[in-house]
């Protein structure tokens, strides 16, 4: 899957703005119906799918209980984005890692582009990475013929959002690939995900849900890669064995010296330089990520990078559903040793 040239991203930058400002407006008005009809099926089918590498089948829908158009991966086991297809999941199930692959691992709107731009930056300070682009690309995104092509010589570095059971296994059956979960804040990361499914209308088509509606959603595990306690414990059991690191979105924000020094250890490329930190600390102060990003996609801007802040999701969630979320991440969460959040 190729990404967007610099050409095609200023040509389609103001066609999605335009349909998706015009869409707003007229559901504003009374013309739910038209405004449907103006958000493109026609356009994102024939012309922004192809471009991303999407290929539609049966897998994908839209329900009562899933509003937004979603793909229903092995009978509805898994509910993942459209991208992800069963197709998709059929032929990552029949590949394999290699063994210098490195996951970026997080549950949606979870710090994906931040922390896969650190590793980025830490790995081709010491080899050859096969990353020309700020954005990592997503492993469950990109068709495996195009991971497959890229030369064996460098080193792949992908993001995911996948469960456990999902990640393919090393072509070395005696390595362990390493992976790197970056957590946050889950009220933060509901929040900026409803953000998120209102900018990709255009992918997707009309998301007409409230924020309270969205959370009710998120809480029943009703989003794309679904539940958020089925996605980071499964991981988070694994978190003594040699190949996985856990860092957190908020840590990188505190303290982004210490993590890019803990990333650099992790992946055996030992202390890095004063220089090299300060070089990679700048590089990933929000408004530097911002411009850089802007010069080579200017659509994503709008969809992966929000205010790079955190705390404020609780604000987002009404009282019943601040009660029904903290009681369950008590229950979840209990007897696990899991420091990071604290909604007792």
């Amino acid at each position: 899957m190729s990404r967007l040239t610099p050409i095609q991203d200023i040509l389609l930058s103001p066609i999605c703005w335009i349909c998706t400002t015009l869409k707003s407006f007229l559901t504003g008005i009374k013309g739910r119906l038209f405004s449907t009809l103006v958000s493109w099926q026609w356009f994102r089918v024939k012309v922004i799918y192809p471009k991303f590498g999407i290929k539609l089948d049966a897998s994908i829908k839209k329900t009562p209980e899933r509003p937004i158009l979603h793909a229903e991966v092995d009978g509805g086991k898994y509910n993942f984005p459209i991208f992800a297809n069963q197709t998709r999941i059929n032929d990552l199930r029949a590949s394999r890692l290699r063994p210098d692959d490195v996951l970026v691992v997080t549950y949606p709107k979870s710090g994906t582009h931040l922390s896969g731009y650190i590793v980025k930056l830490i790995a081709e300070k010491r080899r050859n990475i096969a990353n020309d682009d700020m954005i990592i690309p997503f492993y469950e995104m990109r068709s495996q013929a195009t991971l497959d092509a890229i030369p064996t010589d460098v080193q792949r570095i992908m993001k995911t959002h996948l469960p456990i059971e999902l990640i393919p296994k090393c072509e070395d059956s005696s390595v362990q690939n390493k992976i790197i979960f970056c957590l946050r804040d889950p009220k933060d990361a509901c929040a900026s995900y409803y953000k998120f499914v209102k900018q990709l209308e255009m992918l997707t088509g009309p998301v007409n849900l409230t924020l309270e509606e969205f959370v009710d959603l998120w809480l029943e595990g009703c989003t794309d890669y679904g539940d958020w306690f089925e996605l980071v414990k499964p991981y988070w059991e694994q978190r003594f064995r040699s190949n996985v690191l856990f860092i957190s979105y908020e840590g990188i924000l505190k303290d982004p010296v210490q993590t890019i020094q803990t990333i650099a250890s992790f992946l055996g490329h030992g202390v890095l330089l004063d220089a090299e930190v300060e070089e990679i600390r700048s590089k990933i102060q929000f408004n530097n990520m911002k411009q850089e990003l802007a010069k080579k996609n200017a659509m994503a801007t709008k969809t992966v990078m929000n205010k790079g802040i955190s705390g404020a999701g609780a604000k987002s969630f009404t009282d019943r559903q601040n009660k029904i979320f903290n009681e369950r991440f008590k229950r979840e969460m209990e007897g696990l040793d899991f420091d990071y959040y604290d909604y007792s």
